[in-house]
């Protein structure tokens, strides 16, 4: 939208923002709440003339306005915020839209699928682990597809089909496939139908020596609309993707084609606004059991479904407020576990980077102490021999855990220490 014609939105006397910003939070909660968001319908915007008569136009409107209308929200939450931690938040947004507009716009029709590489080098949301690819290509029930994958390096490669909770919209599996690669360059096939493939309801697990078409597949639910295919590496450094494809191979029932864009443009306005929406409330909630792993009670199953949950993985999540010496060490029983790690994020779920340390430890990388993990973080290093996670500088965060297909998750516990304070280390 051109700044001319947000002139009179933006020159509203402060009173009339304010009021506007409390109704603006009030009704997107309430929506949210519901499962749905529709910048159209929350965000009070400047005059569409330009627009008028072309619902696409509108739709394209959407996106541009629920960007402002996140950035706005974000300055309002955080009037005491300095601009080096905006434009952390406004970076964040901007990876976010680019996400939805390739997910949705270049690559959303579902006769024609692609896959999107989430992360993309540049882009991190919704939790990411550096330890993780993340790939999503959409499926539509009427349609047969054929997923071909040749591995690279991967230590485990887990295929996931979501659907849309009736009663939220928010998603949930509606199938998931689990494999672990016996050598590099492996080539897979999985079939995925809403015919008789297999009986849902449970997790399969295979290696590649099983990747024959007529073993691998995965079950289309009437409202499924994605497909994310995760890799794991024990070694990040070295990694080498596996080469993922997808094709239909068979359309039936409804023309998908109608209004395409349209559909596609509203697709990625929701996905950006859910995205971040969702992160900002679980951040927030997690601050409530600062420092601690405990679960926050505002988290509830219903809402996780979000952030696009595995039924391979469990997870344990918490926040970190750290003077400059102060230390959180995290300390637990180590896992049985195909995989675990631990990853520091700052408060938009997005990996932190740092120049000397490190954020995100795997279980490979952690130090096992008789069984028992022992995970320091801070910003400056702990006594030495000791496993450290570099706040990075941040002196507030998260804690991602996740441990993959294990036999008992139990939460880690945690507590501060003054750093150059031993007591207590073992």
């Amino acid at each position: 939208m051109s700044r001319d014609k947000s002139s009179s939105f933006r020159h509203s006397s402060k009173g009339k923002l304010l009021a506007l910003l409390a109704a603006s939070v009030i009704i997107t909660s309430a929506s949210f709440t519901l499962g749905k968001f529709s910048a159209r319908d929350t965000i009070s915007r400047p005059e569409m003339s330009w627009a008028l008569g072309s619902t696409s136009s509108i739709k394209v409107s959407d996106l541009s306005i629920s960007l402002e209308h996140a950035a706005q929200t974000v300055r309002a939450s955080r009037p005491d915020a300095s601009e080096a931690a905006l434009e952390v938040a406004y970076e964040y947004l901007s990876e976010l839209l680019s996400a939805s507009v390739e997910m949705y716009i270049a690559k959303g029709d579902p006769r024609r699928p692609e896959f999107t590489d989430w992360m993309s080098g540049y882009r991190k949301f919704l939790g990411d682990s550096p330890d993780a690819i993340y790939s999503t290509a959409p499926v539509d029930a009427s349609v047969k597809y054929e997923i071909g994958i040749t591995t690279g390096s991967a230590d485990y490669i887990g295929l996931v089909v979501y659907e849309r909770n009736p009663l939220t919209g928010w998603n949930r599996v509606a199938d998931s496939l689990s494999i672990f690669p016996e050598t590099d360059s492996s080539p897979l096939q999985i079939r995925l139908s809403s015919g008789s493939f297999k009986t849902t309801g449970e997790s399969q697990v295979a290696s590649s020596v099983d990747a024959q078409p007529e073993h691998l597949s995965l079950h289309l639910s009437h409202s499924s609309h994605m497909v994310m295919v995760r890799e794991y590496f024990f070694d990040s450094q070295t990694r080498i993707p596996s080469t993922l494809s997808i094709r239909a191979l068979s359309t039936t029932g409804h023309d998908l084609n109608h209004s395409a864009f349209q559909a596609r443009a509203e697709g990625a306005v929701n996905f950006f606004n859910q995205t971040w929406q969702g992160s900002l409330a679980l951040a927030d909630a997690m601050r409530a059991t600062t420092n601690s792993f405990d679960r926050p009670a505002a988290v509830s199953p219903d809402f996780v479904g979000i952030f696009y949950p595995t039924p391979d993985n469990t997870y344990h999540g918490g926040a970190f407020a750290l003077e400059s010496n102060e230390a959180l060490v995290v300390e637990g029983k180590i896992p049985d576990a195909a995989f675990w790690s631990i990853t520091l994020q700052n408060q938009w779920m997005q990996s932190i980077e740092t120049s000397e340390g490190t954020a995100s430890l795997n279980g490979s990388q952690i130090t096992n102490r008789e069984g028992q993990f022992r995970v320091w973080i801070s910003h400056l290093a702990p006594p030495p021999g000791e496993d450290w996670l570099d706040t990075g500088g941040e002196t507030q965060g998260l804690v991602a855990i996740r441990y993959l297909l294990a036999e008992t998750a139990v939460a880690p516990s945690a507590r501060l220490q003054k750093l150059g304070d031993t007591q207590g280390i073992r």
